[in-house]
Parts: C-alpha cells; sequence; structure tokens
C-alpha cells in the first residue's frame, strides 16, 4: 500500500530532480547548480536491483576510479587490515576495538537476510525530520507505519538575532504528530543534550501519556528539564536494555553505544517490514573515552553483515578531514594549563558536558585546589552525574562559594556555565560584575572547554573581550585544545559507511550544506549516486517494496518559536520587519486631520534607532514639507471607506523616498492618522 495520510499536503517547492544520466559527473557529486532542497536525489532508477545482484556487490564498498576528485578519500576497503589502517592511531594508543572484530563480519558478501533490495508488497514505511534537516539543532523524527509510530528525540534549535531576532530558541512543529497521537507506540531519547531533550517541555505535553525510553542519564536529565519548567506531565520512563530488542508495533528495535561528549549516547537499529534502518544520532569514534565505554563496533559490523537497507547519520562534523580527536586530548591541556596558572582557575562548559567536568575534578585533586560551581544547571547537572555515579568526587573537594572566597588563589577552581555567553549564564554575569559571591580579579584564568554553536561566534568573541579586559587570562579553542567536537569526522563517517554497508544513505542533523557533504562521502566509498537521499523537515521518505524515495509530501511548514512567554507560528513578515528595525530603525509620522479631511497639524515625527535626533533635524523638516505638499495635490475622495488607508500609505510613500534619497536607508515607516 502506497498511500499517505490526509494530513499531509503536497507541496510545490519539492519536486524531485532526476541524476544525471552521466556517471562520470560523480566525482564531482553529480548536484544540479541552485539545487533546492530535498532535490538530490528522490529515488533509484531503473529496474529494482535483484537479491542475487545485491549480494555481489564486494564485501566492502571500492573506491571507483570516477570517485578519484573526492578529497578525503580513503583507499579501497577491501578487509578487515583495510579498517584497521584508518584508524591506525587508535591501534597505538591500544584497546581498539576493531581488533577484536570476527573477521567474517568484515570480510565475505552481505547476507541480505534483514534488508534485501526488494520486498514483497507490504505496508510503506515513512520516516519524517520533524526537525534537524535544515539546521543545527532541533533534532526530532518519526518512523511511521500503518498504525504505529515511534519517534525520536525532541530537541530545541538555537536561534541568533540575525535569522530570528526576538526569539529565544526553536522548537518543532508536531502538528501532524499531535493529529495522528492515538498511533503513537513510544518516544526515544538518544542522549540527554537539548538539542535532543530540550523542546520535551513544549512537546510532550501535546503528545499524551506516551512511553518514554532511554538510558539512565538521559532520563534523569530529561525529568529535570521538566522540573525547570514546573509541569506536572505525566509520562512512563523506561530504561532501555541494551541487549534485547524493544518492539513498537510494527518496529523492532535493537541499540548500540557510540561516544559523543555526553554519556550514555545510543544509537538505533531499526527493523521494519520494508527493512532494516541504522540511526546514528550524534556520534564519533573515540579510542580513549574518558570513561572507557567504547562504541559498539562489533554491533555495527554484525548489522552491516546481515544487510541494512537505510542509513541515517549524523553530518556535523563532515567538513573535518582525517579522525576525530578523542576526549583524552583535551584532559592531556586542561591538565597542563590548570598547573601552570598562579591564580585562580575558572573553567566553563555545557553544563551537560560530562568528561570536561570529571576532567576539572581530576585536575584539581592533582594541583590542590578546591572546586567550587556556579551556575544551576552546572549545579543540577553535576549532581545529577554523581547520583548516577557518572562522575567521581573525592570527598571534600567540592565547597561552597563563600567558602572558596577565603582561600588562597592559588587553590580554588570553579566550574561555571556561560560559555555561549547567555545573558544570564554565570560567566556573562561575573563578566558585567553581576554575580552576588563571585567576582573576577586581574590574573584569573579562564578555560573556555567548548566552542560557540553556529551563529554565536560574535557573543562568544564579545565576553572574551570584557575578561580581556578585566585582566582574565584567557585559554579559547582557537588557541588551545580545550574543545574536541563530539561528531564524526570524514575517516569516521567512512568506517561508519564501511561496517554498515547501507544500500541507501539519507544523512540527518545539519544544515543543507554539510548534509550533501555526507551524502558525497558516501558516493566516494560506493553507495550509488540514486541511492544518496538528501531530505529537509517535514519531507517525507518513503521506504517502499523496490526503492527509497524523498516524496513531494510535506507535513508541516516549518518551526515554533519561543518568543518570550509565547510560543508560536512567527511569520517570515514579522521576523523581516524585526531585521529591518534593527539593522534601519524607525519612524512614526502622526498627522492629524479635522472632520473635513483637512491637514491641521504635523506631521511629527518620532525617530528610533535611524539616525541621532539633531542631525536629523534638516532631515526630518525635508520630510514634513513633502508630506504637506504631498497633501495638498492627493486627490482622494474624502467619503471612500479606503480614505485612512490610502492618506497613509502615501505618507508612508513619500517618506520612504525622502529618506532613501538622502540617506539610502529603509527603516520601518509608520504612518499615524488621527482625525479631531
Amino acid at each position: 500500500m502506497n498511500s499517505t495520510n490526509s494530513n499531509t499536503r503536497s507541496s510545490n517547492s519539492g519536486q524531485s530532480f532526476r541524476p544525471r544520466a552521466n556517471s562520470n559527473n560523480r566525482s564531482s557529486g553529480g548536484f544540479r547548480r541552485n539545487e533546492r532542497p530535498g532535490s538530490f536525489s528522490s529515488s533509484a532508477t531503473g529496474q529494482p536491483r535483484t537479491n542475487a545482484t545485491h549480494s555481489a556487490r564486494p564485501a566492502l564498498m571500492r573506491r571507483t576510479p570516477d570517485m578519484d576528485n573526492n578529497n578525503g578519500i580513503i583507499g579501497a576497503l577491501s578487509n578487515i587490515e583495510s579498517i584497521r589502517n584508518i584508524r591506525g592511531t587508535g591501534i597505538e594508543r591500544g584497546n581498539l576495538a576493531i581488533n577484536h572484530l570476527n573477521p567474517a563480519l568484515i570480510d565475505g558478501p552481505s547476507l541480505n537476510t534483514m534488508a534485501p533490495s526488494t520486498f514483497p508488497d507490504g505496508p510503506v514505511v515513512k520516516i519524517i525530520p520533524i526537525g534537524g534537516s535544515n539546521e543545527v539543532g532541533l533534532n526530532m523524527t518519526a518512523f511511521e507505519c500503518d498504525n504505529d509510530i515511534f519517534i525520536i528525540d525532541t530537541g530545541i534549535g538555537f536561534s541568533d538575532d540575525k535569522n530570528f531576532p526576538g526569539v529565544d530558541f526553536i522548537v518543532p512543529d508536531t502538528t501532524y504528530l499531535e493529529q495522528n497521537r492515538h498511533k503513537i507506540r513510544g518516544l526515544i531519547y538518544t542522549h540527554g543534550h537539548l538539542d535532543h531533550i530540550g523542546a520535551a517541555p513544549y512537546v510532550l505535553p501535546k503528545l499524551g501519556s506516551i512511553p518514554i525510553y532511554s538510558m539512565p542519564l538521559t532520563l534523569a536529565l530529561l525529568k529535570n528539564r521538566m522540573a525547570e519548567f514546573e509541569l506536572d506531565v505525566k509520562f512512563i520512563a523506561k530504561v532501555i536494555d541494551l541487549k534485547n530488542p524493544l518492539v513498537l508495533g510494527c518496529f523492532s528495535i535493537q541499540f548500540f553505544r557510540l561516544n559523543h561528549s555526553i554519556n550514555d549516547v545510543i544509537g538505533l537499529c531499526i527493523d521494519s517490514p520494508m527493512g532494516r534502518t541504522i540511526y546514528t544520532t550524534d556520534w564519533k569514534f573515540d579510542n580513549t573515552p574518558y570513561d572507557g565505554i567504547l562504541s559498539e563496533y562489533d554491533k555495527l559490523a554484525q548489522y552491516g553483515h546481515e544487510g541494512v537497507r537505510l542509513l541515517m547519520t549524523d553530518s556535523l562534523g563532515v567538513l573535518k578531514p582525517g579522525k576525530s580527536i578523542s576526549e583524552a586530548d583535551v584532559k592531556k591541556t586542561m591538565f597542563g594549563i590548570i598547573k601552570d596558572c598562579k591564580e585562580r582557575v575558572i573553567v566553563t562548559a555545557f553544563a551537560s558536558t560530562i568528561p570536561r567536568m570529571q576532567f576539572t575534578i581530576d585536575a584539581c585533586e592533582k594541583y590542590n585546589r578546591k572546586l567550587g560551581l556556579v551556575g544551576r544547571s552546572m549545579v543540577n547537572n553535576f549532581n545529577i552525574c554523581f547520583q548516577l555515579g557518572y562522575i567521581k568526587v573525592p570527598k571534600g573537594l567540592v565547597v561552597d562559594l563563600k567558602e572558596l572566597a577565603n582561600l588562597p588563589s592559588e587553590n580554588v577552581c570553579m566550574l561555571m556555565t556561560g560559555s555561549q555567553n547567555e545573558d544570564m549564564a554565570a560567566l556573562s554575569r561575573l563578566a558585567r560584575d553581576e554575580h552576588d559571591i563571585v567576582k573576577l580579579q586581574a590574573g584569573d584564568s579562564v578555560i573556555f572547554s567548548s566552542r560557540p554553536i553556529e551563529g554565536n561566534e560574535a557573543a562568544v568573541e564579545d565576553l572574551i573581550a570584557k575578561l580581556s579586559r578585566k585582566g582574565v587570562d584567557v585559554y579559547s579553542p582557537k588557541q588551545f585544545s580545550t574543545h574536541v567536537s563530539g561528531h564524526a569526522c570524514q575517516d569516521d563517517l567512512q568506517l561508519l559507511f564501511a561496517l554498515t554497508r547501507p544500500d541507501y544513505l539519507q544523512p540527518i542533523h545539519g544544515n543543507h550544506f554539510i548534509i550533501r557533504k555526507t551524502a558525497e562521502l558516501g558516493m566516494g566509498m560506493g553507495i550509488p549516486f540514486e541511492h544518496c537521499l538528501i531530505g529537509e523537515n517535514g519531507r517525507i521518505t518513503e521506504m517502499r517494496a523496490t526503492e527509497i524515495v524523498v516524496t513531494d509530501q510535506m507535513v508541516n511548514d516549518g518551526y515554533l518559536l519561543v518568543d518570550g512567554t509565547s510560543v508560536g507560528l512567527v511569520s517570515e513578515a514579522v521576523l523581516e520587519e524585526r531585521r529591518q528595525m534593527a539593522q534601519q530603525g524607525t519612524v512614526v509620522l502622526v498627522t492629524t486631520i479635522n472632520k473635513n479631511k483637512q491637514l491641521v497639524a504635523g506631521p511629527e515625527i518620532i525617530s528610533r534607532g535611524f539616525v541621532f535626533a539633531q542631525s536629523g533635524k534638516p532631515l526630518f523638516e525635508m520630510i514634513k514639507e513633502s508630506v504637506k505638499t504631498r497633501f495638498a495635490t492627493l486627490k482622494l475622495d474624502p467619503n471612500s471607506p479606503t480614505y485612512f488607508t490610502d492618506l497613509r500609505n502615501s505618507i508612508k510613500n513619500i517618506t520612504t523616498d525622502v529618506i532613501f534619497e538622502y540617506t539610502e536607508k529603509t527603516p520601518i515607516i509608520i504612518p499615524v492618522v488621527v482625525q479631531i
């Protein structure tokens, strides 16, 4: 059955493009110029492949001569030794799980028992990226088959003043899921970062009491997130069993561990009537993780051996060649900095970056410093991690801030929020001298152990400048290895492709550019051009018997914007007005007429953010005279029901023309007509 829910609607913006017939274009990606999102590939073309054809595929995908121009492509992956060579540095460090894989899982043809190339006619499986396929953050995906839906994550997106002026953050538009809430069998959280759990207070109340599945740390952080909003929402929380599948309707889901910048990260192996999908969430391969828990290479290889029809993977690190850097490198750098500091040390990071918590604790213990916690979310997350055993804290190491203030500077360290210069976060308040207890001092050292999120670079640079003016020594990731990415670089992605050997690839978690680059990397590993799919938020991908396609069907149009205490669809027109006001300013003209529609006063001009009042006087006088002249020559019907609208438009037009002629600016013009 190949139908779409009545709640979906066709979108003209999502027309599919066929891949170019000339396979020689594949080395450059084969993309069309000015291509729209969603148009990278729509489906497989030609005759569907049979199981025999698929079984004849090489054990590991090889690079062909027409792919030689792809940067960063490793050599042919034909056996287990080649895979070992990808992670050669990790082998030198030791404890590399790939060495312990059963060679039979890597060598030899795919069994294709779980995901053959063609399937009997059956229910179509729909994959709906609610968020995370147009931008960084906002991660949320739904899988649907007949009367069963399950959801992965409910993340927030981070706004910026350039694109979303006045907006605090963004949450997914869940209208489609609300309309189909009776089908929802469960919600799985992959890890505890806000771009994966942050929208829960806005989403869960709309979906009803549905079962929620995740790992212990993620569930604890989710509970804390809900408590921040004082919501009395009942949900059934269940800890995932990593050894046994979770059955949600027609879906059977296995879980595997991955490394990231937080603990308890899980990927999903989703078996459905239309084959197997691997969904990775945010991840990287780290062979020396701080907690000693490696990604489960063996499970990934087993899934690939059995047959993977579709791989959906994080794209955020694809532009970085080589392998991902280990958290162990950050620990070494932080220890070196803290050892050499003679005064107080402040470490700032995301409150969910648990490895940095442990590194700071270990450095304090080694170099005889007491640790103080600053910032509500840092204190809350620290306590959660300690209570669940994810961090180890020597007795007496963490002290109250007031006690910390009485210690010698060389024995003081603080761990706090504010690495992104959030307005009310701890470090931002310190930079403004607004914290009640802690005050910055010349000679303090501040270690930024997180990089600016996309779009927030200017705000972080402003914070660093403020700290520098106070005589503070700043250690940032631009100069020191105080942060490493939690996302897979090119070698990690290539290894994932080699282990899982997917028939189709649909990159997720990123903007259109990096999603395309991940698709290109997949082509360089031998995934056919027409099997590399690029979706977008709200656009349905269908797993059918003979193909997987990105369809023209859309289930939502955009985002919900959290704007103060309101949550809703803020139109692009409103956002554009805000941008215009911020960049060009606002001019209000108040004109008074009598009952005979004669001008009796004004226009009086009020300007905000346009020009300084004194310097703008000549221009304002020119505007007044122009409006008066226009008013005298207007031929408007005073009895017309559109008289006041026409008059306001005339005043607005002449004002816009005068201002642009003399300033080349286009402020918001607000004409007000008062009748007395």
